[in-house]
């Protein structure tokens, strides 16, 4: 049985372009099909590769529980502090790559000439 390359370092972070509505959209992760969740029509999928701070978010989802935990079976306050400040830096990181996800999308969205009127139309250029 041979590995594909790919299938091993295949991006988690997906997003739809729906050619149709124009718009861009964070692929749910229970979604099979790639459709539309605006016009159930055909999407393209945007892969997004995964950064450093996929992978240090994705570490902390371990870390600051194990924190909880070490706080509630030693009470020692460290712990918990520790834990809230790692949350908080949790949740900047993930904000931050899904930024940094959407930008990448974006980029990769070819715009022909019939989508630029639209875009125009909702404020973009």
């Amino acid at each position: 049985m041979e590995i594909n390359r790919q299938d091993v370092s295949e991006s988690r972070m997906k997003y739809l372009y729906c050619p149709r509505c124009k718009q861009l959209r964070v692929k749910p992760w229970y979604a099979i099909r790639d459709r539309c969740l605006g016009c159930i029509g055909d999407a393209v999928v945007i892969r997004v590769p995964n950064s450093w701070m996929t992978y240090t978010t994705y570490m902390l989802y371990v870390v600051v529980p194990a924190l909880v935990v070490l706080y509630v079976t030693s009470d020692i306050a460290v712990w918990i502090y520790a834990a809230i400040v790692l949350l908080g830096a949790m949740m900047i990181l993930q904000y931050k790559d899904m930024r940094r996800g959407e930008r990448y999308a974006r980029s990769k969205i070819r715009v022909t000439t019939s989508d630029s009127e639209a875009f125009r139309k909702r404020g973009r250029n």
